[in-house]
């Protein structure tokens, strides 16, 4: 089987996420190119944890597509006391590179966001700030049904809801945002918003609109698309290529429920 070269497995991934679609403030692209030959296996992650990188190590990686940037704010130093750090210099020793596509993904046509408004069929949408989409739903929805089509979609194990006071009526529009998109989705016109997390504050000032906010977890809104993402870079690389879902990228927060 026939390997691909890194440059070239970029260019795919970049068809896929156009650089140009990244927001000013992000830091996406070749983080560590620790090897430039041949490229046989790639792993596909939300995060770049220490275990993940310990996974890519022990499969053989040549290649980590890490939704999130490992390295986002400047690393004043390389050390194995960083945290950070770390798992970066064993990747660089076992020559294995690292690529983030993140909000190039978010704003690609079919990406992340795209992907988010699927199950909505009868609805039209509107791109907003790159990541951002604005639904107009047909028909209305409930809030309930709302949330249904949303957790059977992202196979959600819970939602957090926050609905205004007063009477509840059906829902026409519908703000979305992977991540935490109170800054993409606040000046909108919509009866509804959904992304991951949110700050409090931005809560409150959504219900004193009297809009409903639906968050998931932040990792929620983006770790399903991965298997999606493998699918469409599978269809663009040769065979020789294997392309892999880390097994250990785990959202970090969990739910614990008191005893009944």
């Amino acid at each position: 089987m026939k390997p691909f070269r890194l440059s070239d497995t970029l260019a795919a991934i970049e068809r896929l996420a156009p650089p140009e679609g990244a927001a000013e403030w992000d830091n996406t692209g070749l983080l560590i190119e620790a090897n430039t030959a041949d490229v046989r296996r790639i792993l596909l992650t939300l995060d770049l944890t220490a275990p993940v990188a310990r996974e890519a190590i022990r499969t053989k990686a040549d290649l980590i597509v890490a939704y999130h940037p490992p390295i986002f704010s400047g690393l004043r130093s390389l050390t194995r006391n960083d945290p950070v750090a770390a798992p970066l210099l064993d990747l660089v020793a076992h020559g294995i590179s690292v690529y983030s596509p993140h909000t190039a993904l978010d704003a690609a046509e079919d990406g992340l966001s795209d992907w988010l408004c699927d199950p909505f069929t009868n609805a039209t949408r509107e791109e907003v700030e790159g990541s951002g989409r604005l639904l107009h739903l047909r028909p209305a929805h409930t809030l309930v049904e709302l949330s249904q089509i949303l957790q059977k979609h992202l196979r959600l194990p819970y939602l957090r809801i926050a609905s205004p006071p007063g009477r509840s009526r059906k829902i026409k529009t519908l703000a979305l945002c992977p991540g935490a998109g109170a800054s993409v989705l606040k000046e909108l016109d919509a009866d509804a918003v959904f992304t991951g997390e949110m700050k409090h504050h931005d809560i409150l000032a959504f219900q004193k609109r009297g809009v409903h906010v639906l968050l998931s977890e932040h990792g929620h809104t983006e770790r399903p698309y991965l298997r999606i993402l493998k699918k469409r870079m599978l269809s663009l690389l040769p065979d020789g290529v294997r392309v892999e879902v880390s097994k250990r990228d785990r959202e970090p927060l969990t739910l614990v429920r008191p005893h009944a």
